[in-house]
């Protein structure tokens, strides 16, 4: 207990937090007294961020949801989920699908979806997404999240701080985050969603980052990344730079700090870059972490029935390979289909036990 104690204030002085900077008055106005404080925007200085090598703010805002009932009563504890976004244009990914939360708050107050807190955490860097992964370029994304922001949290809100009450879950980018952190922290979460996860299975994006990447010549400077390459433009391009600064980091290759895939005269299987990248696929991570994602309560993945380049069945072959037991869900249509109705059907199902 002594040692937990220590190592909660050690992280927790860490921190320089804003609480709670602002309260966002963003419903109706029939709602307005009594629902004014029910979504925080709270600030963190990471330490897990700090000193990053492309000089990303370590400083970091995250909305967080708090239910209905909150402020009913001074002793109610309430069961959270963890959110991440999914790539995005390089500024605050957390509030992508802010007009969600709203709905998410009132299904609560209709008694169509269980009480919890939402949070909905900040994973954006200059190259658009941190694909939640530690790496000296971006920062370590998994620290900030899995220690940091959940031993936050858990200290401000009344929240159930323990693991059999926390889930991980997300969208695109953000699926592959959920799962790749529930199987890493199962200490710390019991539960996992992924929309869409994107890529589950890295090999099916081959050919798109390979053929994004041929005849490229890399920006000179962080500048010249953000004006060139752009996911308007170039989607694929800059997705390849966002997983080369997580997944293939270079802190002796500035300005940029990574390396790139495909960029030898050797076949792609013999390719080191590459197989950096195969290695932090959630493919590849299964038969590591077999013993971890047993001990889930849940995991629930959803893609389209279009969306052909995630690998997710591939995925979904080795969790049933190794007796792991899910929830798969496919529906009609392709990446960004339905989505709200996803989120929905995603809580609901994380919910069922609270």
């Amino acid at each position: 207990m002594q040692k937990s104690m220590n190592q909660f204030i050690k992280i927790f002085t860490l921190f320089v937090i804003i609480t709670t900077l602002s309260t966002v008055s963003i419903f109706a106005q029939d709602d307005k007294n009594s629902t004014d404080s029910n979504i925080r925007m709270v600030k963190i200085k990471s330490h897990a961020l700090e000193g990053n090598l492309i000089g990303d703010p370590s400083i970091r805002e995250m909305a967080v949801l708090l239910p209905p009932t909150y402020f009913i009563s001074s002793t109610m504890k309430f069961p959270t989920v963890y959110y991440l976004h999914g790539l995005s244009n390089r500024k605050a990914g957390h509030l992508a699908n802010f007009d969600m939360l709203i709905k998410f708050y009132k299904l609560m107050k209709e008694k169509k979806l269980k009480e919890m807190v939402i949070v909905a955490v900040d994973g954006t860097t200059v190259f658009g997404g941190s694909y939640f992964t530690d790496s000296p370029t971006i920062g370590n994304f998994e620290e900030y999240i899995c220690k940091e922001i959940v031993t936050l949290i858990d200290s401000m809100f009344r929240t159930i701080p323990y693991r059999n009450s926390r889930a991980i879950a997300g969208f695109s980018m953000g699926g592959y985050g959920a799962i790749k952190l529930g199987m890493k922290y199962s200490q710390t979460f019991s539960r996992l969603a992924s929309l869409s996860g994107s890529p589950l299975s890295m090999r099916y994006r081959k050919s798109i980052y390979k053929n994004a990447l041929a005849n490229h010549t890399p920006p000179r400077t962080i500048g010249e990344l953000s004006d060139t390459i752009t996911f308007e433009k170039n989607w694929s391009l800059a997705a390849a730079y966002a997983k080369a600064a997580a997944f293939s980091p270079n802190p002796a290759k500035p300005p940029l700090f990574l390396d790139l895939p495909f960029q030898f005269s050797a076949s792609d299987d013999r390719d080191p870059v590459w197989q950096k990248w195969l290695d932090d696929d959630p493919l590849s991570l299964v038969a590591h972490y077999q013993s971890n994602l047993r001990k889930l309560d849940q995991i629930y993945i959803d893609h389209g029935d279009d969306e052909t380049t995630l690998g997710t069945e591939d995925f979904i072959r080795e969790l049933v390979r190794y007796g792991i037991g899910f929830t798969h869900y496919v529906f009609r249509g392709d990446h960004v289909d339905e989505l709200y109705l996803r989120h929905v059907r995603m809580l609901q199902f994380l919910s069922i036990h609270w």
